[in-house]
């Protein structure tokens, strides 16, 4: 039996060891990416890109349950051609994570106007090219998997950043996102903005068997919540907080 457990144990702290291993090699190698415009666009080559239209992820339907399909750069390129796109486009993408084996995944939204090289493309025209629909993320969250939900949450918070951040707030001038789309800065200034985290606390109600849920009329049926709201606290106010809590 001790045997048994022995061998269990190690088998156990083998697998965590390298569930370990992997996250730091993908971390470190998102951070390269992130630093090193010459490495992600070579990452691009490889890569692959999850499409929005205004926000809203291009999703196909499959059993019941929505895919987020992924194209390839010769394939972005390909579709970017066929409705009179320059190419330049595809540096509009954002990364938004990679696998294992080291392929970079981005996202790019074909219907923001996000530099002086975009312009919108047609909504219905694209959904027919590409026989899938733009559709409102929350609507399709419970129809999504995990990896595909939580990219897709990701790309859609570092789209909208960069769409409303294009123009430095001291000197006015716009900004240039690097590569990646982890920063951007103001070339009059060299000021450097970075997307922003806003950590949020959901609270779910309950007497111990059951739990207080509400839904919105937009949702779609079948989808509850818990309820939750932000609260916005100044830094005077929080050290107020932290004060009391220690006497």
């Amino acid at each position: 039996m001790s045997l048994y457990c022995g061998i269990a144990c190690r088998r156990k702290s083998f697998w965590c060891c390298r569930l370990l291993s992997t996250f730091v090699t993908k971390t470190r190698y998102l951070f390269e990416l992130k630093e090193d415009d010459d490495a992600c666009k070579k990452a691009q080559q490889t890569g692959s890109f999850y499409l929005f239209h205004s926000l809203a992820p291009l999703l196909q339907t499959s059993a019941h349950q929505y895919l987020a399909p992924r194209y390839s750069l010769l394939e972005l390129k390909g579709l970017l051609g066929k409705f009179g796109q320059d190419t330049k486009r595809i540096e509009d993408s954002v990364l938004i994570g990679c696998s294992e084996q080291h392929e970079a995944w981005f996202a790019l939204d074909l219907g923001l106007d996000s530099s002086s090289i975009s312009a919108s493309l047609q909504k219905p025209e694209v959904e027919a090219e590409l026989q899938g629909s733009f559709m409102e993320l929350r609507k399709a969250l419970f129809h999504l998997n995990g990896k595909d939900a939580s990219l897709l949450f990701t790309a859609q918070a570092l789209l909208r950043w960069h769409h409303a951040h294009q123009f430095c707030s001291r000197s006015g001038q716009p900004t240039k996102k690097n590569v990646a789309g982890s920063k951007r800065v103001c070339p009059s200034n060299n000021i450097i903005y970075y997307p922003q985290m806003s950590p949020v606390v959901i609270t779910l109600v309950s007497d111990g068997t059951r739990c207080l849920l509400a839904r919105q009329s937009s949702f779609p049926e079948g989808m509850y919540s818990a309820l939750a709201g932000f609260c916005d606290i100044d830094p005077g106010e929080l050290e107020r907080i932290r004060g009391s809590c220690l006497v």
